[in-house]
């Protein structure tokens, strides 16, 4: 659907038109008058440095994964500082995103936990360009109270063994152990001990870090901000396809000098260092 509203930045670019005219035949007109010439080219050119500059403050609309929520949300703020731009974020899981921009039409940036959320908005045209930004590592998570019972991806499906996974429906890491356990050959003996799906990552993150469930399969990123209450064990590579979490400008922005400009700032190498902290790895390093 086409957007007819008025922008205000096309309204100023319009008056510069109309002003850039109207010096022209002041010019012709008036050749006597040297100081009003004067004073009038000066005021012009004031205008076009002003409408030269950055774009308006714009209010941006941020759709993100549950699972960046923290590093994204520090970047946001350093990104409003920067520009003056307002950023108002929707922290979710992927899937449910997904419905949440198909649903209302909106979104200027979407952030999801997998490069197939973006590529299924492509199909629709939705996309404008997307980067990638950083790389999704899964690991197991176990809850320090039950190191000794899981050490490998196999223990999952040990009798007695209570777990937590994501919901394939609604988040990235259901996805993604579902595709690990699959090629594993141990989604069956798994399923068994499944005692809760979550509906995103931080969910399943405290799960186990409260001890509800002894494991779960989840971000590293995610395991390392409970590391006090939370083990790390790693999945062998050839059982998944390292996931990157990119930012994509949404077709639906109303400013996409701004929107761009986010995505951008999300990609950077400053960003990186903000997801470091917390976490994260570059999509191109291994764990």
């Amino acid at each position: 659907m086409s957007d007819t509203s008025i922008k205000p930045w096309a309204v100023l670019k319009n008056i510069l038109c109309f002003f850039n005219a109207a010096k022209c035949c002041v010019h012709t007109a008036t050749s006597a008058s040297g100081i009003k010439i004067h004073v009038a080219a000066g005021v012009l050119s004031l205008i076009a440095v002003l409408l030269s500059g950055p774009s308006l403050a714009a209010e941006l609309r941020l759709f993100a994964a549950a699972g960046v929520r923290q590093p994204v949300e520090r970047l946001v703020d350093d990104f409003q500082k920067k520009t003056g731009h307002t950023v108002v974020a929707d922290f979710d899981g992927s899937g449910r995103l997904v419905a949440k921009i198909n649903l209302s039409g909106m979104g200027d940036v979407f952030m999801p936990g997998g490069l197939m959320y973006v590529q299924q908005l492509e199909k629709e045209n939705k996309i404008l360009s997307w980067k990638p930004v950083v790389a999704y590592t899964p690991v197991i998570a176990v809850n320090k109270a039950k190191p000794a019972d899981i050490t490998a991806l196999q223990d999952l499906a040990k009798p007695g063994i209570r777990l937590a996974l994501g919901d394939p429906a609604a988040m990235a890491y259901g996805t993604i152990a579902a595709t690990i356990l699959e090629r594993a050959g141990l989604k069956e003996a798994v399923a068994k001990n499944v005692v809760v799906y979550g509906a995103t990552v931080k969910q399943l993150a405290l799960y186990v870090a409260q001890g509800e469930v002894d494991a779960s399969i989840i971000g590293r990123a995610d395991a390392f901000q409970f590391k006090d209450k939370v083990a790390m064990v790693a999945i062998p590579e050839k059982y998944y396809d390292q996931e990157i979490a990119p930012a994509a400008v949404l077709r639906s922005s109303t400013d996409i000098q701004a929107a761009t400009a986010l995505q951008d700032f999300l990609a950077s190498p400053e960003a990186l260092a903000v997801f470091e902290d917390f976490g994260f790895l570059p999509p191109s390093k291994k764990q």
